[in-house]
């Protein structure tokens, strides 16, 4: 998952050096850093939440926060299992109906 902070200087400030910090529930998941683009490697459950990310200037003279956006995981595997015991259930009933008309 890739989250992007995206802002727009004015064009007299194009020099601006910016930093961006990026949240999750409020806590930091990475602190300010000249990249505005945040990366989880491997999404879990743990990741989701409310991220928002805060951008500032190097004299810290200028703040902005951006509104926040929830991000939600689900855990697959859970999903995962449920098939594959509705699977088992369905291929058994399917030998059991073979063997039993095969009787007759």
């Amino acid at each position: 998952m890739t989250m992007r902070c995206e802002t727009r200087l004015d064009p007299l400030r194009g020099g601006t050096e910016l930093y961006f910090a990026f949240y999750r529930d409020g806590r930091t998941v990475r602190g300010y850093n000249v990249s505005d683009t945040y990366r989880v490697r491997s999404s879990q459950l743990e990741d989701s939440g409310k991220y928002t990310c805060e951008v500032r200037t190097a004299s810290e003279t200028v703040k902005k926060m951006s509104d926040g956006f929830h991000n939600w995981m689900y855990d697959y595997t859970v999903q995962n299992i449920i098939r594959l015991v509705i699977s088992g259930f369905v291929l058994a009933a399917t030998l059991c109906f073979i063997y039993f008309h095969n009787k007759w």
